[in-house]
């Protein structure tokens, strides 16, 4: 599978898009969801400063930094560390978070920021969102189970997001050689995995009076609404999270209405927030089980365009299902027969960036025949 690297933020953070190796778009007629599902991604932070630590148990606090990236070069972030019984504790003091400007002036489609969590094999874990008050940052404390891991702030949409960003605003940085309970450094590469890799880059207009937590539950339907077009509609029976999709979508469209009715009666009343967060979060189930970020909808749809591949071969070449001899497919590996592709198909149902790859291989298979002379 290859992987093409863009520089959202040039010179310190790298996306790497997974794609399907041997296929294009167009390459069957009519398109499948191969043709509708965007790339799984991989974020680099390339800085030789950025640090992985490794919290040792049950240790004092310790004092972590978070610098900013090109996009918020003055950002800074301090913060102290300690492990507990079960659980990994952060906590930001009012006062802690500096420089970091409002998200709508990195792109129209932020609105927000998300404090994560990224393990050694890049997996993210949002740990809240960092909000302001008369234009400085609240105070954060939060918790989290890992005991290794990085930490980094994101501009996202909304507050509920599964998968951050690409755009990185801070990152944590090497402790400095003076500071207490050192937890102990982790030499490896700072990076992580999102399905969530395209948002608009034109700079936010003015937000006027309206409530940020309104302003999110309005892009989270929005983008949602994007997200489950990609997905089929629900006319044949087993696809069971396709309806529950579609019934997280209805939910959060209700509770933005209501929200939307609550700031019309009084801007001021609390239901408003209570309603758009909530509406928010609908937004984001539907979305992350459209996008595959959550459940098994991709990976079921992506088994069922590969059955319909197998299907068109062996029309193709009816030679394979009656045991006759023919001619020779180069590099077709395991996936040529049945059989092979019966025993992957559970470890690859846990695994949908190698279903790519077995659709991939499969249409390179029905291409090849279809161009083969009579």
């Amino acid at each position: 599978m290859p992987l093409q690297f863009c520089d959202p933020i040039p010179g310190l953070i790298a996306t790497a898009a997974i794609m399907c190796a041997a296929a294009g778009p167009g390459t069957m007629s009519g398109g499948g969801i191969l043709d509708k599902i965007p790339p799984l991604s991989v974020v680099e932070i390339r800085d030789p400063e950025g640090q992985i630590l490794s919290y040792r148990h049950l240790a004092g606090s310790t004092e972590v930094m978070l610098r900013g990236s090109s996009v918020a070069p003055s950002a800074r972030v301090s913060l102290k560390v300690g492990s507990r019984p079960g659980f990994v504790e952060l906590d930001i003091n009012r006062g802690g978070i500096t420089g970091l400007q409002l998200a709508h002036t990195l792109g129209r489609d932020y609105l927000t920021y998300v404090l994560w969590a990224v393990s050694v094999d890049g997996r993210a874990s949002n740990l809240g969102e960092i909000t302001f008050d008369g234009g400085r940052a609240v105070a954060v404390n939060v918790t989290t189970p890992y005991q290794t891991f990085w930490l980094m702030i994101t501009a996202e949409p909304n507050y509920a997001v599964v998968d951050p960003s690409p755009m990185v605003v801070l990152y944590s940085v090497k402790q400095a050689a003076s500071s207490e309970n050192k937890a102990l450094p982790i030499s490896t590469n700072l990076f992580y995995f999102t399905h969530y890799s395209k948002y608009s880059p034109s700079p936010g207009t003015g937000l006027n009076d309206v409530p940020n937590q309104l302003l999110q539950a309005r892009k989270a339907v929005e983008l949602a609404q994007r997200s489950t077009d990609l997905v089929d509609k629900p006319d044949r029976k087993g696809l069971q999270e396709e309806m529950f999709t579609q019934r997280a979508l209805t939910e959060a469209s209700a509770f933005l209405g209501r929200a939307e009715q609550a700031y019309k009666l009084n801007p001021g009343n609390r239901e408003v927030v209570q309603f758009a967060r909530t509406a928010a979060q609908s937004a984001e189930n539907a979305r992350a089980l459209a996008m595959g970020a959550v459940g098994g909808l991709v990976v079921r749809q992506l088994k069922d365009e590969v059955d319909r591949l197998k299907a068109e071969v062996e029309r193709l070449n009816p030679n394979a299902s009656e045991g006759k001899s023919g001619p020779a497919i180069p590099n077709a590996g395991p996936v040529a027969t049945a059989a092979p592709l019966e025993r992957i198909t559970v470890p690859l149902a846990k695994q949908p960036a190698m279903w790519f790859a077995v659709a991939g291989w499969l249409l390179a298979i029905v291409v090849l025949f279809r161009r083969r002379p009579a």
